[in-house]
């Protein structure tokens, strides 16, 4: 396993030495797409909606079990199993704590709760997400319950409930997540666990170049972001409620399903008037996200992007 912790050493002399293709990156991109465009259209919950809706079908495509996010490989080699890694995680603390209730936020189309459910016939799963679309087979898994619902506000849910809550590669979207914390923590027991696995801003020494924002904004449009928050601004809102009993960089780990990802894209960005005409096919939402997939991979080679998991202890008591 590739463990390493946040950085703040990198200086504007590395940043001038990266040879990664950036600048030939954002000419393909604007080639296809009008940036300014992208870069100041407005985000909002409808917009997160409209992103995952006309998604789903391509994103069945990357993964036929449902899961949304990135792979983690701890040897470098991207294989099919590396989406399952986020629960296995998951399961490992279900096991150390004998869990027997646990929810997850935005759970998308079910996928890890699939996983989990599975695994564990003697474990309740709960699932909230905005949009709640699982897939059919998923509903019918009898340890599973899916509903809709904003991760702000889970007044719907009962307090105190919960050994372990999770989220996945999802807090990012939103632009209060003090408040998420503070929700998640009225239905945790005490001692209760929440993982959140997500990207953020790494926090870096060096001010980024005109080009890394232009990138940076882009990956945030894209997936229709308001913002990714610096990994400590979202650190210090964690340590309000809860003490960070783990805090694990994967940014690395993450590395093999991103770079597989955007080889895929290669042809798409090279050949303009290609994607132009495939634009007028697609959902204007899938083919936007194409971008971020694109640039991910070196927004985190360039130490702008990190990948972590934190696993938080409800052990703070209002």
């Amino acid at each position: 396993m590739v463990l390493k912790q946040s950085t703040n050493t990198v200086t504007e002399q590395q940043v001038a030495q990266y040879n990664d293709n950036l600048e030939l990156y954002l000419s393909q991109i604007g080639k296809i797409f009008d940036i300014p465009h992208i870069i100041n259209e407005p985000q909002g919950k409808q917009q997160i909606i409209n992103y995952y809706d006309s998604s789903k079908f391509g994103l069945k495509l990357y993964s036929a079990q449902g899961f949304y996010h990135y792979g983690i490989s701890y040897d470098g080699k991207h294989k099919k199993e590396n989406f399952k890694e986020q629960a296995r995680i998951v399961e490992r603390y279900i096991h150390e704590s004998d869990a027997k209730n646990v929810l997850e936020l935005a759970c998308g189309m079910g996928g890890n709760m699939a996983v989990l459910a599975r695994r564990n016939p003697g474990v309740m799963f709960d699932g909230v997400d905005l949009a709640l679309k699982p897939l059919k087979r998923y509903e019918k898994i009898p340890n599973v319950r899916f509903q809709q619902g904003d991760f702000h506000d889970l007044s719907a849910l009962e307090d105190d409930a919960y050994d372990i809550a999770f989220v996945v590669e999802a807090l990012c979207y939103s632009t209060n997540k003090l408040q998420v914390f503070r929700e998640v923590k009225k239905k945790l027991k005490k001692d209760g666990i929440f993982i959140v696995v997500d990207a953020y801003r790494r926090d870096r020494a060096a001010p980024l170049s005109p080009s890394e924002k232009t990138m940076w904004k882009l990956i945030e449009m894209s997936w229709s972001l308001d913002k990714f928050e610096c990994i400590k601004d979202v650190e210090d809102s964690m340590r309000e409620e809860y003490s960070i009993a783990e805090a694990i960089d994967f940014s690395e780990c993450v590395l093999p399903s991103a770079n597989r990802i955007a080889r895929k894209f290669r042809y798409y960005f090279a050949h303009p008037m290609f994607a132009r005409v495939a634009n007028k096919l697609l959902p204007f939402d899938v083919a936007k996200g194409f971008i971020a997939a694109y640039l991910y991979p070196t927004s985190s080679s360039r130490e702008i992007a990190c990948y972590y998991i934190h696993v938080l202890k409800n052990d703070k008591r209002t």
